[in-house]
């Protein structure tokens, strides 16, 4: 293994570390059931967000598909896996669908992420429970996303402008 090779594993497990940190620090520090539920600021989400941006869109994947098993084995497995998952790979492929398009920045990218993660937790829900009245509660999941992924998107785009400042 090439010395580039370990500091970007290196980096990647730090990251993975703060990831699944945040993740779980807002899941057991910050409930957000008061506003609805459902919703939270998704802070884990900065991170995911800097890895899309400092690496490639397997590695975004990657990244994001650890930090929700990683976060699992805390919070435990079942329906809340299921929905994190599902989530996570809407989220995730229409991010890096979108990103390929060259159009948006960081804030419509974040808000598109945060947008999908609901569908898809939503849709996983819905087919869980064999409810199609789930969608009813989407207006007041995407109104939240879309908020919570301008203030994510803000501070990934502050984190990533410093990083840059160190690395160049």
């Amino acid at each position: 293994m090439n010395t580039n090779s370990v500091q970007k594993l290196t980096r990647l497990a730090m990251l993975l570390a703060l990831g699944v940190l945040l993740n779980y620090a807002e899941a057991v520090l910050l409930p957000t059931a008061l506003i609805a539920p459902g919703v939270k600021l998704g802070l884990a989400n900065t991170v995911g967000l800097i890895v899309l941006f400092l690496y490639d869109d397997q590695t975004f994947l990657f990244y994001g598909f650890l930090r929700v098993l990683m976060t699992s084995l805390f919070t435990g497995f079942g329906f809340n896996f299921l929905i994190a998952i599902a989530g996570f790979l809407l989220a995730s492929l229409m991010v890096i669908l979108v990103k390929s398009w060259k159009q948006l920045s960081i804030f419509g990218l974040s808000m598109i992420a945060a947008v999908f993660h609901g569908v898809g937790q939503i849709g996983m829900v819905s087919w869980l429970y064999q409810s199609i009245y789930m969608v009813n509660y989407l207006p007041i999941l995407i109104v939240s996303s879309l908020m919570a992924g301008l203030v994510i998107a803000k501070l990934s785009q502050q984190v990533l402008y410093r990083v840059e400042k160190v690395i160049a």
